[in-house]
C-alpha cells in the first residue's frame, strides 16, 4: 500500500473559513495541530500570484532528495493568515512510501526560523509543533497521518493554474 502525502501542518487555532478561502482544507486536526494537504504546485501558485519569491530555510538534503518538496516562503504567510498570528508555528512534511519502502522529509518553523535539524523526520517536526508520542504510538500515528494516503483531488487544479501563469 502506498503513502504519498505532502502537507502544511499548522499549530494554533485555525480560522477554517480563511483557510478554505486560501484553498487549504483540513484533512486532520489533533488538538491545536491541523494538517492541510498541499503540493508543490499549490505553493508555487500562491507564490506567483502574491509575487513572493522568498524561500523557506530548508536543509540541502531535502532539496537534493525530493524534487517536489514545497520550498516557497509563502507557506509561512498562509500559516500566519489562517492562525491570525504574528509568528506562526508550522511544518511542511512529505512522504513517498510504497510497500513500506520509501522516504520522508520534514521541516518545522517558528516564523522564519527553522526549528528542526537537517534530516528531520516527520515525528521530529510534529514534536516541534507540540504533538506528543505515547507509549504505543509515535507522533505520526498520534495525529492519524497513516490514514491519509495521498493528495486530495482539489489540489489538481493548481498544476493547471501554474501552467496558465507560466510557473
Amino acid at each position: 500500500m502506498s503513502h504519498a502525502l505532502c502537507a502544511l501542518v499548522v499549530a494554533g487555532q485555525v480560522d477554517a473559513a480563511r483557510a478554505e478561502a486560501l484553498g487549504l482544507y483540513a484533512a486532520l486536526a489533533h488538538g491545536d495541530v491541523t494538517v492541510f494537504p498541499i503540493d508543490h504546485y499549490f505553493s508555487a501558485y500562491w507564490a506567483a500570484v502574491r509575487g513572493d519569491r522568498g524561500e523557506l530555510d530548508l536543509p540541502a538534503g531535502i532539496l537534493s532528495e525530493s524534487v517536489t518538496f514545497p520550498t516557497e516562503a509563502v507557506l509561512r504567510d498562509l500559516a500566519r493568515e489562517v492562525t491570525r498570528g504574528g509568528t506562526p508555528r508550522f511544518a511542511v512534511i512529505q512522504t513517498e512510501y510504497f510497500g513500506g519502502v520509501g522516504d520522508q522529509w520534514a521541516a518545522a518553523f517558528e516564523g522564519e526560523v527553522r526549528v528542526t535539524p537537517d534530516g528531520a523526520t516527520i515525528d521530529q517536526a510534529l514534536a516541534a509543533l507540540g504533538v506528543r508520542a505515547t507509549a504505543t504510538e509515535d507522533e505520526f500515528d498520534v495525529i492519524g497521518l497513516g490514514s491519509l494516503r495521498g493528495s486530495p483531488d482539489h489540489l489538481q487544479v493548481y498544476a493547471a493554474l501554474c501552467d496558465e501563469l507560466g510557473v
